[in-house]
């Protein structure tokens, strides 16, 4: 089934993963970036960046939304 958006966790924060969804899926990515312990910013990479605009506060509305919709697959996976 085609998608036009993929919604992950933390977990898989990583330039190499917006990158594959974007250039190698062709699909938008929404994957809040995770603070690294070592790091004194939150992103340094330009597609890391973006999901902290996008997510963060007040970030843009319909992604936080969007975003929000990604525990009805977490359930789903679970049963």
């Amino acid at each position: 089934m085609p998608f036009e958006q993929l919604l992950a966790d933390a977990g898989y924060d990583s330039e190499a993963n917006h990158r594959h969804c974007r250039e190698g899926l062709g699909v938008d990515s929404l994957i809040p970036a995770k603070k690294r312990r070592s790091a004194r910013v939150v992103a340094t990479t330009p597609l890391r960046q973006e999901m902290v605009r996008r997510l963060g506060k007040p970030g843009v509305e319909a992604d936080r939304i969007a975003y929000r919709q990604r525990w009805k697959v977490e359930t789903v996976m679970s049963v």
